[in-house]
């Protein structure tokens, strides 16, 4: 079998990659995923204003309104004692901040991009070997769950199957990653009469919660949780976990949990060396994992897929030799490699001043966002949000 393009992982990055292929240049794509279908993992659920810009020229955008996706406008904070510390802006432009469960955006994506005729998607599909020739990555072997193999034939391969990719590790790419002591437990909650549509988080020093709006009745939560809590979280009584919630976000008393997909989500960071490796590249959690609290990683992978297919795209369209896609995935690689340095970095930053424990801790979360209501504090806050939130999308 001969396509242009093989990609392995049909997760937000591949997906996104595929669709963003299809959508620029007349080309071949087969995605393979070795789950059985969209909507098996929970992570993100936010489509920050930089990635609805892409999906929107894509045509993806209207496919996730349909499935549900609600418009988040604001962000308020609370305090456990001094109670509200401020409400500011989020997204206003043209291009909307729209928050779906993550399970709904890899289907949105993947079915837009099927929809193109030009992109495949098999599940419980593998990528086994690579196939070389010349010093370079040619296709690869492809089996699927019952151990059929078929070699693919493709001109470009591209690893978009996560922090432990099989592509990364064939192409010999190390990924060194480094834990953090916290976490975020993930579960759902009935959602408060007193809930607005809005980022809120709950300041505590047993660690925040962030609350945000999710289909129907309900809201979504990350706990964060520190070593005092990890035992509590990763293995107590969800009366016992429920109570702790309820003690750091007060609006939240009374309401109930939904049990499905709630988990303790361990937290690391890592970044490969190199992106690319024998005329095969490598895109999102595949090269690069940060720590959530800024709601990048997501948002990192579809920009690394958008970058992608807008360099190589056309050189492969074009039927151009193995020095032009050459050329095309070293100006990916330069451009996507020292931007997302730099979000891991703003990431970790991130993560320590959310995670400082303690009364000290809280302290400081609270005066800084007190801050936020001055004018010198609006003009940070805005500088910030542009920088993880609306940056100019390629």
């Amino acid at each position: 079998m001969n396509r242009d393009v093989l990609i392995s992982g049909a997760g937000v990055g591949g997906a996104a990659l595929a669709l963003a292929l299809a959508h620029r240049c007349d080309l071949r794509v087969l995605v393979v995923e070795k789950r059985p279908g969209p909507g098996y993992i929970n992570r993100g659920d936010s489509l920050l204003p930089a990635v609805t810009r892409h999906l929107d020229a894509w045509g993806a955008l209207e496919r996730c309104r349909a499935a549900g996706a609600r418009a988040i406008r604001k962000m308020q904070v609370f305090h456990h004692r001094n109670g509200f510390l401020l409400e500011a802006p989020l997204g206003g432009g043209k291009h909307p901040y729209l928050v779906l469960p993550h399970p709904e955006i890899e289907r949105a994506l993947a079915d837009t991009a099927r929809c193109t005729g030009r992109v495949e998607i098999r599940y419980l599909s593998k990528i086994v070997r690579l196939l070389e020739g010349d010093g370079r990555v040619r296709g690869a072997v492809v089996a699927d769950s019952e151990g059929n193999e078929e070699a693919v034939n493709a001109r470009l391969v591209v690893g978009a199957d996560g922090a432990t990719s099989t592509v990364r590790h064939l192409l010999g790419i190390p990924l060194l990653k480094v834990a953090y002591d916290h976490g975020y437990f993930i579960i759902d909650f009935e959602r408060p009469p007193a809930y607005e549509d809005a980022m809120r988080l709950e300041l505590h020093p047993d660690g925040g919660v962030m609350i945000m709006p999710q289909i129907g009745a309900w809201v979504g939560l990350a706990v964060l949780v520190g070593p005092p809590q990890q035992d509590l979280f990763r293995a107590g009584v969800m009366e016992r976990k429920v109570e702790a919630i309820w003690r750091r976000a007060p609006i939240l008393r009374g309401m109930q949990p939904r049990l499905k997909g709630s988990h303790l989500y361990q937290l690391s960071r890592a970044h490969a060396p190199s992106y690319l490796a024998r005329g095969a590249a490598l895109i999102g959690d595949a090269v690069h994992v940060t720590n959530p609290t800024a709601g990048q990683g997501m948002t990192m992978a579809i920009e690394d897929g958008a970058c992608l297919a807008r360099e190589v795209g056309p050189v492969l369209a074009a039927r151009a030799d193995d020095a032009a896609i050459d050329r095309a995935l070293f100006a990916y690689q330069r451009e996507r490699r020292a931007a997302n340095a730099s979000l891991v970095r703003w990431s970790h930053w991130m993560g320590r001043f959310f995670s400082l424990g303690g009364n000290v801790g809280d302290e400081v979360r609270r005066r800084v966002f007190a801050f936020g209501t001055t004018p010198m504090g609006k003009l940070i806050h805005k500088t910030v949000w542009n920088r993880v939130g609306t940056r100019k999308a390629s």
